[in-house]
């Protein structure tokens, strides 16, 4: 192996805890003496540290003892450290599965593609009479209706909406915000009408709108609702 191998594999023996006692001390003080191995063994103890925890319970202490009792009486140390070596791959192979796993998780994934069906656009209509303008835009699909009002002089009285359906027979879409667009959901009874070709009608009413659920007051607008391109 070559120096910096050497010194990559001592960072990584100290970071996992495979150095006996006296030589762990040894590489502890040189950490403080050589900027090379201090930075080896910080990427190795970052490596390590947030990994360790997912890795499956590691071979206990004595199998690697057991393995280093049978090696030659006279061994000057060569088989001892490629040992270590050993002990040291198999643990970084696994850190290393664990980051490419991690990694692979982490990553951004392509988002899946979901078919969505276009919104249908909304029916709309523009009420005219002597005075003032109200213009109505209409979702069928959740019933959300919008209305702005513009002109229209109520004095004492509000101005209420209504859909006049084929059965002639008016529906309260309720009374009209005068001074900013209004946004609500159209009743139930009057959302089941609403449809291109419809009538909608404006009448004034007294303060909070037909005590009677039909027009009261005259009726000042009126307009088709159509389908909005």
């Amino acid at each position: 192996m070559s120096a910096e191998d050497d010194l990559d594999l001592l960072a990584a023996e100290l970071a996992l805890g495979l150095l006996e006692a006296g030589e762990a001390a040894a590489a502890q003080a040189r950490l403080a003496q050589d900027p090379e191995l201090a930075a080896a063994h910080a990427r190795w103890t970052g490596w390590a540290a947030g990994l360790a925890a997912d890795l499956e319970t590691p071979p206990p202490a004595r199998v690697w003892s057991t393995i280093a009792a049978r090696l030659p009486a006279n061994d000057d140390g060569t088989l001892r450290r490629q040992l270590r070596l050993w002990q040291g791959t198999a643990i970084a192979a696994s850190l290393a599965a664990v980051v490419l796993g991690v990694g692979w998780w982490s990553r951004p994934q392509p988002a899946p593609v979901v078919q969505v069906a276009a919104a249908a656009p909304p029916i709309v209509a523009v009420l005219r009479g002597g005075a003032g303008v109200v213009s109505v835009s209409y979702d069928p699909q959740s019933r959300r209706l919008a209305t702005v009002v513009a002109g229209i002089v109520t004095g004492p009285r509000v101005a209420e909406l209504w859909v006049i359906p084929a059965d002639g027979r008016p529906r309260s879409l309720g009374v009209l915000s005068q001074g900013h667009p209004g946004w609500r959901s159209a009743p139930a009874r009057a959302a089941v009408v609403m449809g291109a070709g419809m009538t909608l009608a404006v009448s004034l009413e007294p303060q909070g709108g037909s005590p009677t659920g039909l027009p009261t007051g005259p009726v000042i607008l009126t307009g088709k609702l159509a389908q909005a391109t």
